[in-house]
């Protein structure tokens, strides 16, 4: 009998640890981080600013990973760099037209629209930074 209560003790501890571990993910992922749209992207190449695009996907672990950094980034260079998020899956034909072959894809755009650097992958902020002094942001 008490290895049968230490059974039904067991299982109990499991699926309530279980049943929180879904609330807490459920919570955290339930809402989608915001994209900017089409018209946002041609915009922001319009804006006389330098201009970095993370063409990538809601569902892209390594997109999502980057969207913190990409937020602080765009603070701290608040009306000097436009900084862009692009889902490839809302906007495919504006991934076909930038050759958006594998997301992350990072593009960076000059004051006048014109491409001038692209990273494939994670691209951590340091490196950001170091492409935004190339490019005279900083």
């Amino acid at each position: 009998m008490r290895q049968r209560n230490s059974i039904i003790g067991a299982i109990l501890i499991v699926v309530l640890t279980g049943a929180s571990l879904f609330y807490v993910l459920q919570k955290t992922t339930a809402e989608p981080p915001d994209s900017n749209t089409e018209g946002d992207f041609l915009n922001a190449l319009k804006s006389g600013m330098p201009v970095l695009v993370d063409f990538g996907s809601n569902s892209c672990i390594p997109c999502r990973q980057m969207r913190p950094i990409l937020h602080e980034v765009k603070k701290e260079y608040s009306g000097k760099a436009e900084v862009l998020v692009i889902d490839v899956y809302k906007y495919q034909s504006l991934a076909r037209e930038h050759k958006v072959r594998m997301i992350p894809t990072l593009t960076f755009f000059d004051s006048n629209g014109k491409e001038v650097h692209r990273h494939q992958g994670f691209m951590s902020k340091n490196l950001i930074l170091e492409q935004f002094k190339k490019m005279g942001v900083i």
